[in-house]
């Protein structure tokens, strides 16, 4: 079962505090393959569920019934939902094609019922109703990143926009307001583009950035099993919290408690088996050493990526977003580069293509209006 942990409100409230909770507003969903993210777009709703679709697809039924009965219960009026993907990648499907019309299909299932359209971000940058995915699935996958990248472009002309999450981090250049990355997840990964770096702070295999470790003057080569996962270096180093590490331990099936999977003491013991080795041979000094050597792959990495964007498009400025804005800072201190303070708080952080395809909706619609407001009065 998966714990989805809604935001609740009180039972009892004065009059002007309901009229206030029942204005509309629009829901924003990043269907990912580990985390489904949800936002409003005035971030009274904003939530991160780990929710593996490869382990059951059927779950994300389940994660979007309860937050529309959420959404129902509490009386939150929604006017439109904005909706992004990149869980179609997941290895349950036969196709990305395939993933993407599953995904749309379940969406389209549960929020037919508020009666209000749900409208799909495409490769271009633009709001489609679900029935255009047919035509082209593969416009539809991957576009989370984008639609975070587009509401900056609104705030920013010229930055380095990126996004440190729990899988990948998206590295996008924006030159005079214009989105430069390439659209599609290949193209990014392209060893020239540096715009899309498959790791991130939580789960990704430590032996997928560490090929060989130093302990004690000497080098190791390191296995290649998933003994251990980013998440494990920065509880360890005290990054991130318990509470912080949504994804399984990759040897959670040996622990009867999730506390204490996810205690310090166990990423350790996992960060050992990295060298084969448990923590009575290395110490704990030895396992906190290769959790500064994940660290510095990382921040290495993503050094890399800026350096390259900053002598290509000729940009000084930074600005993060996820929950793994750590590396980013201390990779844009190493290149003595600016990093400006973004307008979204942390909770949004976490959470930014959601609320971004939220806020993007928010625009287009209240733009529509408009647009129909000045025809009449001609």
């Amino acid at each position: 079962m998966i714990n989805i942990n809604l935001p609740t409100l009180k039972k009892e409230e004065g009059k002007e505090k309901k009229e206030e909770r029942r204005r509309k507003m629009f829901l924003g969903i990043d269907v990912g393959g580990a985390n489904t993210k949800i936002a409003t777009s005035d971030s009274s709703l904003v939530d991160s569920i780990y929710a593996p679709l490869w382990h059951d697809r059927a779950i994300l039924y389940d994660v979007l019934r309860r937050v529309y009965t959420h959404l129902e219960d509490t009386g939150i009026d929604i006017e439109g939902v904005g909706v992004v993907m990149t869980g179609e990648l997941c290895d349950c499907f036969r196709t990305r094609r395939e993933g993407v019309l599953k995904i749309r299909d379940i969406v389209s299932t549960i929020f037919e019922g508020m009666e209000v359209e749900v409208e799909y971000f495409d490769r271009s940058g633009i709001f489609r109703h679900g029935e255009a995915i047919e035509e082209d699935p593969l416009a539809f996958a991957s576009t989370n990143w984008l639609a975070s990248a587009k509401l900056v472009s609104m705030m920013h002309r010229d930055v380095i926009f990126v996004d440190c999450g729990s899988t990948t981090t998206d590295v996008i250049p924006i030159v005079g307001g214009e989105i430069k990355a390439k659209r599609s997840d290949i193209e990014r990964l392209h060893s020239h583009a540096h715009e899309l770096l498959y790791s991130g702070v939580l789960r990704t295999n430590v032996a997928a950035l560490l090929r060989k470790v130093k302990l004690r003057g000497e080098e190791y080569a390191t296995s290649s099993e998933l003994f251990a996962i980013t998440a494990d270096a920065y509880l360890v180093l005290g990054d991130i919290t318990r509470a912080d590490y949504k994804c399984e331990s990759p040897n959670s099936y040996a622990f009867a408690t999730e506390r204490e999977a996810k205690s310090r003491e166990s990423a350790m013991r996992r960060l050992a088996r990295m060298l084969c080795c448990d923590l009575e041979e290395i110490g704990e000094e030895g396992a906190h050493s290769i959790a500064v050597q994940v660290k510095d792959a990382q921040v290495n990495e993503l050094i890399t990526a800026l350096r390259e964007m900053r002598e290509r498009y000729s940009l000084n400025e930074v600005i993060s977003a996820g929950i793994g804005d750590f590396i980013v800072k201390d990779a844009v201190k190493a290149l003595d580069m600016k990093l400006l303070t973004p307008s979204w708080d942390r909770r949004l952080s976490a959470v930014l293509p959601a609320y971004a395809v939220a806020k993007l909706l928010e625009i287009e619609i209240a733009n529509d209006n408009a647009g129909s407001a000045g025809s009449n009065d001609c």
